[in-house]
């Protein structure tokens, strides 16, 4: 069975609203109900394009994976990026085109309140990157170090698929008679191309942001008998 985990990574709930408006994105109940409907004597392949999202909802993802009782395969077809880049890691292997791209980086937040509220998130921050590398020193053991993990994610590091497998993040390359090509300077010179997408938090709003326009949008649709037109504005 093979199952796409593409777009964002959300939280189940803001799953609906994101699909609401037409976002791409899946969620841990996406895995939970892949890894329910799959045989316990079929593989199940996960096809991975994302440039990452929620770093709690990737740890449940891991977790969840980790977990499962059938067998689990990550296939990176274009981009596993931040968030992505940790869930990929619970699977029992992970495979990827010559053509992918995986990024590690550290993790992100908005803060906002005194000196104390911002010396609070950097702490907070701190102990996420701790958890983000036990999942990639779990994988990575005996080729990468602990101590080189810290350095690639505080640098925000780009691999392809030879370099990937390398430092253990992945397992193996598809299509082993196209694994010479090295595609990453190509993909990179594309105006717009992954890696500024993967960069980029401009494509998606805020969740709670997100929640109460569709909220709202619930709110006039059922008033009107769901055939109101609404006019929502998503900045």
């Amino acid at each position: 069975m093979r199952v796409p985990l593409n777009g964002y990574v959300v939280s189940d709930d803001d799953l609906a609203a994101y699909q609401f408006f037409n976002y791409t994105v899946f969620s841990p109940s996406t895995v939970r109900q892949a890894i329910q409907n799959t045989p316990v004597d079929e593989k199940l392949i996960f096809e991975i394009n994302s440039g990452g999202g929620s770093v709690f909802a990737g740890f449940e993802i891991y977790s969840v994976l980790k977990s499962a009782s059938i067998q689990t395969v990550a296939e990176v077809q274009s981009l596993a990026a931040s968030a992505a880049s940790t869930l990929m890691m619970g699977c029992e292997r992970v495979l990827l085109s010559p053509v992918a791209q995986v990024m590690i980086h550290l993790p992100s937040t908005h803060t906002s309140g005194d000196k104390t509220a911002h010396q609070e998130s950097v702490k907070i921050l701190d102990a996420i990157t701790k958890s983000i590398i036990n999942g990639y020193e779990a994988k990575c053991k005996g080729k990468t170090s602990r101590a080189q993990l810290e350095s690639m994610v505080n640098a925000t590091t780009w691999m392809t698929a030879q370099e990937a497998v390398a430092a253990g993040f992945a397992d193996g390359i598809l299509y082993q008679d196209c694994a010479d090509v090295l595609p990453s300077s190509v993909i990179n010179s594309v105006a717009g191309g992954i890696r500024t997408i993967a960069n980029s938090t401009s494509g998606l709003p805020d969740p709670s942001q997100l929640r109460a326009e569709y909220d709202k949008a619930k709110a006039i649709l059922n008033a009107n008998d769901w055939k109101a037109q609404a006019t929502i504005n998503i900045e």
